[in-house]
This record gives C-alpha cells, sequence and structure tokens, in this order.
C-alpha cells in the first residue's frame, strides 16, 4: 500500500469516527433542570415525591432530568446557584420551586436564551409559561372546616408555622385562620418555627411543656407536622390534642395509624413533579400550555385513608 493509499485510509477513518461522534451528539436525550426547596430525605417525603414524579415523567418523554435541591425553604442564594448549574448542564427547560421573589431574575435570565420555566408548587413572581400547584388558601380552608368540626366549635388551637417568605405556607395558614376564627375559636398560640427541623424540635418542645390548655394543634406543612409529632411523642401528656398537618409522609401516614395525629391534608407532590417536567417539554417545543394548573387535596383520616392508593397519587 502506497503512502498516499495508508493516508486516504486514515483520512476516511477519521471522518467516519468524526461522523459517529456528531451522531452520538446529536442523539443525546434532552434536558430539563428541576430545582426544588428542599431535599428529599426519604423517598416517601414531599420532595421525594415530586422528584419521583419528575423522572416518571422523563423515562416517558425519553429525556434526562438534572434534579437539585436546596438545604431548606429560605436557601435563597442556593437556588441562585443551582439555575447557573443547570443552566451549564445544558438543559433547556427548568422546572423550579421558588423560595423567592429573586427567582424572577433568573427567570428573565433563561428566557432571553429560549430556555422557559414552569413553577411548581408555589406561585412567585417570575415570567413563567406555567405554574403547577395547590390551592393553598383553599386547602388550609380546608383543615380549618375540618379541626372546627371535629372540635365542635370550641378549644383553643396552637399554631406552628413557617416563617411568611415560605408562601405556600403562609396562605394555608390564611385560609385556616379564616375558617377557625369565623367559627369563634380561639387561637391562644402562634408559634414561627425554623426551617431547621432539629431547631424546630427544640422550639416546639419548650413552647409545649408548660402549655396544659392547647386543644388542637394545625401545622402547614410537612416539616413542621414532624416536629409537632416529635414532640408530642416525647412529652407525658395524657391529653388528647387534635393534631392536623399537612402532607402524606410516611411517619405522618404511621402516626395517623397509631392514633397520634387526628388528620392531614394531603397534596399531590407526585403530580406537581410529573406535570412539571411535561409542561415545559411541551413548552419547549412551542406547543400552548396551561398557565395554571391546580392539584386537587384530599383531607384524610382514620375514616377514609383505607380509600388512599398508590394510584391517586398519579397524574
Amino acid at each position: 500500500m502506497t503512502l498516499f493509499s495508508k493516508n486516504k485510509v486514515l483520512i476516511n477513518s477519521c471522518c467516519v469516527f468524526l461522523i459517529l461522534l456528531s451522531t452520538n451528539l446529536n442523539a443525546r436525550p434532552q434536558c430539563i433542570g428541576v430545582i426544588l426547596a428542599g431535599v428529599s430525605k426519604t423517598n416517601g417525603d414531599f420532595w421525594g415525591q415530586v422528584s419521583d414524579g419528575a423522572y416518571k415523567a422523563a423515562r416517558e418523554l425519553s429525556i434526562e432530568v438534572y434534579l437539585r435541591g436546596t438545604i431548606d425553604e429560605l436557601n435563597i442564594n442556593g437556588q441562585q446557584f443551582l439555575t447557573k448549574l443547570v443552566q451549564k448542564r445544558g438543559c433547556k427547560g427548568l422546572v423550579i420551586t421558588p423560595n423567592s421573589n429573586v427567582r424572577a431574575i433568573d427567570v428573565a435570565r433563561l428566557k432571553t436564551i429560549g430556555i422557559p420555566t414552569v413553577y411548581i408548587d408555589r406561585k412567585m413572581e417570575g415570567d413563567v409559561v406555567s405554574v403547577i400547584k395547590t390551592n393553598n388558601f383553599a386547602a388550609g380552608e380546608l383543615a380549618g372546616r375540618n379541626m372546627v368540626k371535629k372540635l365542635k366549635g370550641r378549644g383553643t388551637i396552637a399554631l406552628f408555622r413557617l416563617e411568611n417568605d415560605v408562601v405556600s405556607s403562609r396562605d394555608r395558614v390564611a385560609g385556616f385562620l379564616k375558617q377557625v376564627t369565623s367559627a369563634g375559636m380561639k387561637v391562644g398560640l402562634d408559634q414561627i418555627l425554623s426551617t431547621d427541623l432539629s431547631i424546630a424540635r427544640l422550639t416546639t418542645n419548650q413552647v409545649l411543656q408548660d402549655r396544659d390548655d392547647i386543644d388542637a394543634i394545625f401545622t402547614p406543612n410537612e416539616m413542621t407536622s414532624l416536629s409537632v409529632l416529635k414532640t408530642l411523642q416525647s412529652l407525658d401528656n395524657t391529653r388528647d390534642i387534635v393534631h392536623i398537618g399537612f402532607d402524606s409522609a410516611k411517619k405522618i401516614i404511621q402516626a395517623l395509624h397509631n392514633r397520634k395525629m387526628y388528620g392531614f391534608v394531603m397534596q399531590q407532590p407526585y403530580m406537581m413533579g410529573y406535570l412539571g417536567v411535561k409542561t415545559v417539554y411541551q413548552a419547549m417545543h412551542g406547543k400552548k400550555v396551561d398557565p395554571n394548573i391546580e392539584t386537587p387535596v384530599l383531607f384524610v383520616t382514620l375514616d377514609n385513608i383505607h380509600e388512599i392508593t398508590p394510584d391517586i397519587l398519579e397524574p
């Protein structure tokens, strides 16, 4: 074989390699970034269910999901860092649980380069293509109506809430208060808890151990519900306190079965994650999407928990 022939074979081989490489790169699945306002501790918790829904949608669409969460609900700088990281990963769409109106800046920046954004779990400022969430005020009203019904409109209520910056739980508290106060019930304790679970537990323990006038407790999210549950289990308290919580974490369901909690409002986090990815994928491909999607809630007690099957969590 002549030198010319060898070079020709080498050039042809390089061309074939480059063509194959180009084809492989073009075949790489599209990426959607999912940024949460917290991290999953177990597969059954709120953020774990959101993640499961997002991954399910990604498998159906044959795309990649790059999913990350922040330290806690108020980790504003963490979310800003993650939006930039998502862009570096080459993701063409973003699903985010916003923890600050500052996210509107990120959304606008991404929009200028053709990356659409969907908000899930809550609505905040930002030019997003869709918001997928619980009607949190109505969900709080649902909890309030059931509290009034259970206590027959009498008794003193303790409220353990998060900072008002967490808009989802803030709206639930507002809906709850509307129902119980209009029924003439008294809120004798209104306590803000840290988004750090260990600090929140310490606070609830300090506050509740000297209060024997509390007949009922409302907790507007998973973290506050778990914090109060842990405290009530540790206190030597023989009184029957009616506790209504939020979200369907495994420990909350177990507490209901063990009669340590009267009931809880169950959201659809799996559906939020699933529809979030599906919706932003449609927007990425120029399809019209619903700008506001409300996911349903249920009030769960021992009377109806047997009706809650795995398929009810799926869209």
